[in-house]
């Protein structure tokens, strides 16, 4: 590609994937000396996948746009690793690879050929991936902050619904931050979306070490929401480590703020992704502002022998709990 160390990313899902008993993982030690490409750096993009994958590589130009995408040849891998081959240099692309394709993914060269790029999406021309690469690399590219990334990469792509769970943390931390090492948080995610994956990451609040309750809501439950609550976005607790005392934000979060702001509620004629690859890109720009989007529906404190996990018990709806359904 001709292109300058610094001006190159690459995105890969190798520190997930397994070819049975091997992990391709120190391929990415191999991208890294060739091409200059650091976690530090933020160019060097894990991307969260099953460990039953295919294994596929994006090397990125941020100069020209260009990406070329790489999927490996599992079995041909796998038969390399059996022998004990450390040496590829007998080994072909054509073997090694079962796909190599390169295409211009810069936002602003996909939003000029929007109908071509229609077309390759639907064709899957990175075997379904598109979305997830065009959002991630385009992001990075940007300069979009480590903490924010790590979302994303963990969603395994970047969408408007990960970059609420990125405001709705930037907001509890502003608005209820833990005070002392000891002070923790616990969410009820309810309604659930993307978000989840990001308020994770960031807060690493997540339900393996009771941190979160998720608790989905399908479009009858919404439904019986009030009318204030229709964009509920969960509800947050903050417990004191010394105290033991509990108190509470409901937050509630607009996405439609979002598309007015940036003027795309007024596109109406655009493709599915290009809406939201331009919303996303939008939303880089005003990650440090989440009170745009986001409502304090109710505050409160727990009562005496309550506690967070209180509103998460078997026959317990939190909802019902506060005033918050029909």
């Amino acid at each position: 590609m001709g292109t300058k160390p610094d001006n190159m990313i690459v995105l890969t899902n190798g520190s997930y994937v397994k070819f049975g008993q091997y992990s391709p993982q120190a391929a990415l030690d191999g991208l890294s000396k060739e091409t200059g490409c650091t976690t530090g750096k933020g160019t060097l993009l894990e991307v969260h996948a099953a460990r039953t994958s295919p294994l596929w590589f994006v090397l990125y130009d941020k100069d020209s746009g260009k990406a070329v995408y790489g999927v490996v040849n599992k079995e041909k891998a796998m038969e390399l690793l059996d022998k004990g081959v450390t040496d590829l240099k007998g080994v072909t692309s054509p073997e090694l690879f079962s796909k190599i394709v390169c295409e211009n993914i810069k936002a602003d060269y996909l939003f000029a050929h929007a109908q071509a790029w229609d077309n390759k999406i639907k064709e899957k021309v990175f075997d379904g991936n598109e979305f997830r690469i065009v959002t991630i690399v385009n992001a990075a590219a940007k300069g979009a902050p480590a903490d924010f990334m790590k979302g994303v990469l963990y969603h395994d792509h970047f969408c408007p619904g990960v970059t609420s769970g990125y405001l709705l943390a930037n907001f509890l931390e502003r608005e209820m931050p833990l005070r002392s090492a000891s002070d923790s948080y616990f969410i009820i995610s309810s309604p659930v979306w993307c978000k989840e994956d990001a308020l994770q990451t960031l807060l690493n609040t997540t339900p393996g070490k009771s941190g979160m309750a998720v608790l989905p809501m399908d479009n009858q439950a919404k439904g019986k929401l009030l009318p204030e609550a229709k964009n509920l976005a969960g509800i947050y607790f903050r417990t004191d480590g010394k105290t033991k005392k509990s108190e509470a934000l409901v937050l509630t979060f607009d996405f439609a703020k979002g598309a007015a702001l940036s003027g795309l509620d007024k596109q109406q004629n655009l493709p599915e992704w290009e809406k939201k690859v331009k919303t996303v890109l939008w939303e880089l720009d005003n990650l440090d502002k989440p009170e745009l989007f986001i409502t304090v529906l109710k505050r409160f404190e727990l009562k005496e022998g309550e506690t967070p996990m209180s509103y998460v018990q078997p026959g317990v709806n939190p909802l019902e709990r506060l005033g918050l359904v029909k």
